[in-house]
């Protein structure tokens, strides 16, 4: 996990967040200043979330900070509770990439019941059974799509094929 991950989405992600949207609508609208308070408080927010640093771990340690630490990783998104949807394998106990989804307000996992705190990170992170793909792929998929490898025929299939 670091924070160079944070803007590795496909094209078609960022063309389709509402998100992204309603910004531009309220930049048009006059409300400007509100989007660039939002704009500063979600960079923050999903870069710590995303960071390698795990400064939430040195926060749940001191305890008159464990009530308030209870609250705001249930509330916006932490490196222990968002690099769970990073991991690589579900096994490890500590991945859920079906869930810990919110990149800013983790509320929303809480409320759906997608969230999973373990206040513990993934050993190792990726995706599994994913076989590498271009950068094309993954920027512009479903329009650029890896070639289906060719089927493997039997060696005695071909001689066959060449004597017929």
């Amino acid at each position: 996990m670091s924070i160079r991950i944070v803007y590795r989405n496909n094209s078609f992600y960022y063309l389709l967040m509402p998100g992204l949207w309603l910004s531009g609508m309220l930049i048009h609208m006059g409300l400007a200043p509100v989007y660039y308070v939002y704009l500063i408080l979600k960079m923050c927010v999903i870069f710590g979330a995303h960071s390698s640093v795990p400064w939430d771990d040195r926060l749940y340690r001191i305890r008159p900070l464990r009530p308030l630490m209870w609250l705001l990783e249930r509330t916006i998104s932490t490196p222990s509770t968002h690099s769970a949807h990073h991991g690589l394998s579900a096994d490890d106990g500590v991945t859920h990439y079906k869930g810990n989804y919110g990149n800013l307000l983790f509320f929303w996992d809480v409320l759906f019941g997608t969230a999973k705190i373990t206040r513990r990170r993934p050993e190792r992170y990726g995706i599994e059974h994913l076989r590498p793909v271009s950068w094309q792929h993954e920027l512009f998929w479903p329009v650029v799509r890896e070639r289906a490898p060719e089927p493997e025929t039997a060696p005695a299939e071909e001689a066959g094929k060449a004597a017929g």
